[in-house]
């Protein structure tokens, strides 16, 4: 029966997809163009193309709901004028508050500045993991670490310590940060409640302290105890400032965030008995009873720019020429994260490995970094006459690293005179320099190109090397356009995987280094995207079975497709976003071989735009695998081989609202356990997902 369903559902999507994509082209020729959005599938939302999918709260779309302009009727002679209701002026406009990131800042082909999300579409996805996009993993609560449902190696270099990128968006990072720059001031405060005592802050302020001042601040908390009884509570503060400053002559730029994550997760191991579980909820058996993880890190980034050059010619402007002599990047980071599992218990046997301390575990691990890079590039200074067909940039960087991991020595004592434990402490120094340069042309032109390389000497990656290349034909504002990107790799795995050590585990591996090939294609159309990636990966590491990395030596293959429309006709809309995935071994992670969102919603306008509503469904599915697990000794997912997980349905009803600057959500997650007697999902095995939940959220807006 669920096989039959399944082929059903997977016919009906294909059909779906493609009798839309027929309905837009057909609709897309009729001189009413007012039924539309205009370009339905903005540049900034893709399927896979970037290695952080899918940030919904940065699809910039135009107002589906566009305010149209006062009127009255003509004055005639013979009477009065008529005056005609007048629609109240949206408070809330599509491009009331430009933001830009890091690289458009210091990209003199990306100066088109985003705008900040005042749209309903997709309002009601409002945990702060759904910026990395639909297709992901949960545990049952949020705040906690997830895993993406689509392959997308981070293809980086430096040291990469392997468990930083489990938390995703739940953690403010450097690169995910907006800076806005308002005309005076811009303040979003973000609210949103929900069953078992689910709550979600954010608040943001930025304000204009000179013509070209920029000062901004980010405030973030969840706080959720999850529906069961799984220990699976969350509790977790941001933070991150930002300042931007540009000079009036344009020659310096300085850009500077602090950055502050603190996450306190508590670790169950999932469920010992789910079919118990399934038969009665109130049954609680889990793993670990007093066990919590803990991430926390303090990082700060100064990035500034200087335009060399001058100036010749007669007196004025118009005989004046800019003799550019190249922009010194000089870019800072320091950082420190930590590492904690802490375990007041004994700890439970998922290795075979005797603990060093039997009756508590308490396992920390530091890591301090310093960057330091300096970069020279062509960059033209932008009040300049002139500009270059294409940029190029050298860079010089220059990494340290230390990791701080417990250490067992076996000839000290493990307990003091007060019989206290005693921790020791294992110092790791790795020092390496990356060399790299960049090139870019006009991506604004119909046809643009680009390409990076780069290469580590010294430390942890010594040797590691990274080259890619693109190329696009079409302009990035219109309709049609076809890309094209190509990445490889030469590196190591990630730290963790070859060095760790714990009370539960401790391993030291001398991996090879892997291999990835990375070739990606998309097409957009009018009424469609299409996207695909080839990944050829040899000597790939990954957590095994028995929760312990191992490496597959032999080369193998992964192959994906995905789709994307997003259309309205009338004041029903229609969004569908589907991803098909072929994997040439078992030997590796597993993901679900279809993965599918749809959202059909229904506009409606009341009292002249004082109210403007959305009421629809949103419904995730996939198709059933081998989910990963979660080892919280390790914090790692790893590929297990027991368990198939069923096939996913899930469905939401919400309603969305905008009043004056507040948009507002009501949502009931997981309606189907309301209407058919079924059993929980599992995304993770086995973490429950909550059959049915209730959520509230607004955001209010404040601007001049």
């Amino acid at each position: 029966m669920q096989q039959s369903a399944r082929v059903i559902y997977l016919i009906s999507t294909f059909i779906v997809l493609f009798l839309s994509g027929v309905v837009q082209a057909s609709i897309s020729n009729l001189s009413q163009t007012n039924i539309f959005r205009g370009d339905t599938i903005p540049a900034q939302d893709t399927l896979l193309w970037d290695a952080h999918a899918l940030p919904i709260d940065t699809i910039l779309q135009r107002d589906t709901l566009p305010v149209t302009e006062n009127d009255t009727l003509p004055e005639i002679t013979e009477r009065p004028a008529i005056p005609v209701v007048v629609e109240v002026e949206d408070e809330l406009p599509a491009s009331a508050i430009p933001w830009f990131s890091e690289e458009q800042l210091q990209n003199p082909f990306q100066l088109e500045p985003n705008f900040v999300d005042t749209n309903l579409l997709g309002f009601q996805h409002y945990d702060f993991a759904a910026r990395s996009g639909f297709f992901r993993t949960s545990k049952g609560n949020i705040g906690h670490a997830y895993n993406l449902l689509v392959f997308d190696p981070e293809l980086a270099p430096g040291l990469n310590m392997g468990h930083t990128s489990i938390y995703g968006h739940n953690i403010i990072r450097h690169d995910h940060l907006k800076y806005y720059r308002p005309q005076h001031v811009f303040t979003d405060l973000f609210l949103t409640i929900g069953s078992e005592r689910e709550q979600l802050f954010q608040a943001k302020h930025t304000q204009r302290l000179h013509e070209t001042f920029y000062l901004g601040f980010q405030y973030r908390v969840i706080n959720s105890l999850a529906r069961y009884f799984s220990r699976l509570a969350s509790q977790n503060v941001n933070m991150s400032l930002t300042a931007d400053y540009l000079s009036p002559d344009k020659r310096y730029q300085a850009l500077g965030s602090f950055v502050i994550n603190r996450m306190r997760n508590q670790q169950s191991g999932g469920l010992i008995n789910p079919a118990a579980f399934e038969e009665n909820q109130e049954s609680d058996s889990v793993f670990l009873y007093r066990a919590e993880s803990w991430y926390r890190d303090v990082s700060f980034n100064l990035r500034h720019f200087y335009q060399t050059g001058f100036y010749t010619g007669g007196g004025s402007d118009n005989d004046r020429r800019f003799i550019n002599l190249g922009r010194i990047n000089h870019d800072f980071t320091y950082s420190r994260n930590s590492f904690v599992f802490d375990e007041n218990n004994s700890p439970y046997p998922f290795f075979d490995f005797e603990p060093v301390y039997p009756n508590s575990t308490f396992d920390s691990t530091v890591v301090h970094r310093i960057k330091n890079q300096v970069s020279w590039s062509n960059f033209p200074l932008q009040s300049g006459r002139g500009t270059f067909p294409f940029n190029f940039r050298l860079y010089l960087q220059y990494n340290i690293n230390t990791i701080e991991q417990p250490d067992f020595p076996e000839d000290k004592p493990i307990l003091d005179t007060l019989n206290q434990k005693i921790y020791y402490y294992d110092k790791y120094n790795y020092n390496e320099i990356v060399q790299g340069f960049e090139l870019q042309s006009d991506q604004t032109r119909f046809l643009s190109f680009g390409g990076f390389a780069n290469f580590t000497i010294g430390g942890y990656n010594d040797e590691d090397f990274h080259a890619g290349a693109y190329l696009n034909l079409g302009r990035p504002d219109r309709n049609y356009s076809l890309e094209g990107k190509l990445r490889v790799a030469n590196m190591e795995a990630p730290y963790f995987y070859n060095n760790f050590r714990s009370n539960y585990i401790t391993w030291e591996n001398e991996f090879d280094k892997m291999q990835v090939v990375n070739l990606r294609g998309r097409l957009k159309l009018p009424w469609v995207n299409f996207e695909g990636n080839y990944f050829l990966l040899n000597n790939m590491v990954y957590f095994g079975s028995d929760a312990l990395p191992v490496q597959n030596t032999s080369a193998f293959s992964m192959f994906s497709l995905g789709a994307y429309s997003d259309i309205e006709i009338g004041n029903f809309g229609f969004r569908n976003h589907g991803v098909y995935q072929y994997s040439t071994t078992s030997q590796f992670y597993q993901y679900p071989s279809f993965i599918s969102y749809h959202s059909l919603y229904y506009n409606l306008v009341r009292e002249h735009r004082v109210l403007v509503h959305q009421f629809g469904f949103d419904f995730h599915f996939n198709t059933g695998y081998k989910a990963m697990s979660w080892m919280p000794v390790t914090r790692a997912f790893y590929a297990q081989d027991e368990h198939n997980m069923r096939d996913k349905f899930l469905l939401d009803v919400f309603w969305t609202g905008k009043i004056k600057r507040a948009r507002l959500f009501l949502k009931y997650q997981n309606i189907l356990g309301l209407v058919f007697d079924i059993k929980p999902h599992y995304d993770i095995p086995f973490y429950p997902i909550p059959e049915t939940m209730f959520k509230f959220g607004v955001s209010w807006m404040f601007f001049d």
